[in-house]
């Protein structure tokens, strides 16, 4: 098929909408040609939302604090590992708290600074609580269990009475020594020559070791023979008697001492004796008793 000049020329230039052929059979063929301008595509994907999740990587532990793990302990820290390992600068601290196995008398902190690579240094710097070997000794263990355990009472005959509500002070020795409890006990001894009342305790202190044994006690209805006698594994260790006419405690401070064997257990017997046996009406008060060691 043929086409005009003209028609090419106006296709060329895109400004008309129809134009006329001729084909060389001699037949006219009217020809439309329509310019179509097509819209941009925009294409919308709508979809659920989805939760994005991120690995989280757990940090690497610091390699200096790992080695002061490994290398700090007793066996590990002198071993040629760790003394290359840590520099010269690295201090390595260790506390140790040691209590006596026997009757524990000081809980002692020790701290220890060693440093790898130098001259180790070691010193202490003890914390010193004293325990007391007697137990309840001032009877303050009454408020709460309405008894004077581990104390026993015994003797010839008589009683031991408990009494709340009395403080007791003295001024032998000089000056004023008050025991700061509220509770002592009452030895009424039998009316018999040489008779007594008596507490006991068993405990446990430190293994050959001696102790000073120390109380209060106050007599009333007394005469010149009238006294306190303290017993440790059935032996005499000493005598007290220091009556007095006054409200005044007697303190005893020494006289009588007391030395344990290889294994730290002993028996105390603490009696209040009517030695006259005249005595109906005697008694006595008692309270603070303590063993300190004295070597």
């Amino acid at each position: 098929m043929k086409f005009s000049a003209l028609c090419l020329a106006g296709f060329a230039a895109g400004t008309f909408g129809k134009c006329i052929t001729k084909p060389c059979t001699g037949t006219s063929i009217e020809t439309s040609f329509d310019v179509v301008t097509l819209p941009a595509l925009t294409t919308t994907i709508t979809g659920q939302a989805t939760t994005i999740y991120a690995k989280r990587e757990e940090p690497t532990a610091d390699p200096a604090s790992q080695i002061l793990v490994q290398c700090g302990n007793a066996a590990s820290r002198v071993s040629s590992a760790c003394g290359c390992i840590l520099s010269t600068t690295s201090t390595v601290t260790i506390v140790e708290t040691v209590t006596a196995t026997e009757a524990a008398e000081a809980i002692v902190t020790t701290t220890e600074t060693i440093t790898t690579g130098a001259t180790a240094t070691e010193y202490a710097t003890p914390t010193v609580t004293v325990t007391q070997p007697i137990v309840n000794g001032n009877f303050e263990g009454y408020l709460k269990t309405a008894n004077i355990l581990p104390w026993n009472i015994g003797g010839t005959g008589g009683r031991v009475e408990t009494i709340n509500g009395v403080n007791p002070c003295s001024s032998s020795g000089g000056g004023v020594y008050c025991a700061g409890g509220s509770v002592v006990i009452r030895a009424f001894p039998p009316n018999t020559a040489g008779g007594y009342a008596s507490i006991q305790e068993t405990f446990t202190a430190k293994a050959s070791s001696t102790y000073n044994l120390s109380f209060m006690y106050r007599c009333l209805n007394y005469d010149a023979n009238t006294r306190i006698e303290a017993y440790f594994q059935g032996t005499k260790i000493g005598t007290s008697n220091g009556c007095a006419n006054t409200s005044s405690f007697t303190r005893v401070t020494s006289g009588m001492q007391f030395t344990t064997d290889e294994t730290g257990t002993g028996s105390l017997e603490i009696r209040f004796v009517n030695q006259s046996g005249s005595l109906p009406y005697l008694y006595f008060y008692a309270d603070d008793f303590q063993a300190t060691r004295v070597q």
